[in-house]
Order: structure tokens, then sequence, then C-alpha cells
């Protein structure tokens, strides 16, 4: 008798264990499904088409214009472009005579005259971009202007 219920015991505990198995492996196909199902339809809400919040723009239509609205349109002093003819020697230059370059205002003429007091004459004229606010840009804008020896015969004008 005692063989009989280690069987039936045995037998149970099998059964056990397989229903376990088989429900655990259920528990994590219905995950997985979950899952899959979960990407698709944030797949799909992600990737389907939309209409465009912001429309083409307008511009405006050109009117006929006088001549004395072109006047207007003039660069000023501030914003247009120097018009300059001849060098300028960067080593003897004053902050006013700096000021005739273009791009160049008060506060990078300045610049050039401290750097020029703090570390001596420039070697060669790329070595205005050891001054903060000249760049590369800058420097090839005002390279015809630029010299490190002779005399300055920069002078406003075309």
């Amino acid at each position: 008798m005692t063989n009989t219920n280690t069987n039936q015991t045995m037998t149970v505990m099998t059964t056990t264990m397989m229903g376990a198995s088989v429900v655990t492996r259920l528990r994590r196909a219905f995950a997985v499904l979950a899952l899959a199902a979960a990407v698709a339809v944030s797949g799909a809400v992600w990737l389907a088409p939309r209409t465009a919040v912001a429309g083409p723009k307008v511009l405006p239509v050109a009117t006929a214009r006088t001549p004395a609205a072109a006047a207007d349109d003039a660069p000023s002093a501030r914003g247009g472009k120097k018009a300059v003819t001849g060098k300028l020697n960067l080593n003897t230059a004053t902050a006013d005579q700096l000021m005739l370059l273009p791009g160049v205002g008060p506060s990078k003429a300045e610049r050039v005259v401290a750097w020029r007091g703090k570390h001596g004459p420039f070697k060669r004229v790329a070595d205005l971009r050891k001054v903060n606010g000249f760049g590369y840009k800058t420097l090839k804008k005002l390279e015809p202007h630029l010299d490190i020896k002779g005399e300055s015969t920069l002078q406003p004008g075309g």
C-alpha cells in the first residue's frame, strides 16, 4: 500500500508540475502577445501620416519704388558696408583708423590696440585672428586692406 500511495503522490506531483509549467508558458505567451500588440498600435500611431500644421509663408507683393524710397533704404552708417581703398598698417594704426575698416567698430578697434599694447607688434597679418572678434571670415574680408609694414594709406570711399 505504501507503494501505491507513493505512485499516486508521484502522479499528483508530476501533474501539478506539468500544470504549473503549462500555466507559466501560457502567461509568457500572453505577455509576449500583449507586448507585440502594444508595439503595433504605437507604431501605427507614430507612423501615421499627419497634416502639416504650418503652411507656406506668404511673400509680400513688390511695389513700384520711388527715388525717395530708394534713398531711405541706402545703407546706414551702422549697418552699411564701408568702402575703403589703400592699406592700413596694423602696427601703427590708431583706433580711429581701424574703424575705417568694414566690420570694425569702436569695440574691435580698441581690442586690436589693446592686444598690440600687451603682446607687441603683429608679426604677420594673420596674427589678427588672435584678437577676440576677428575670425577666419573677418580676416579674409579685411586682408586686402591690411599690412604690417609701411605707411597707412587707407582712405574711405570707393
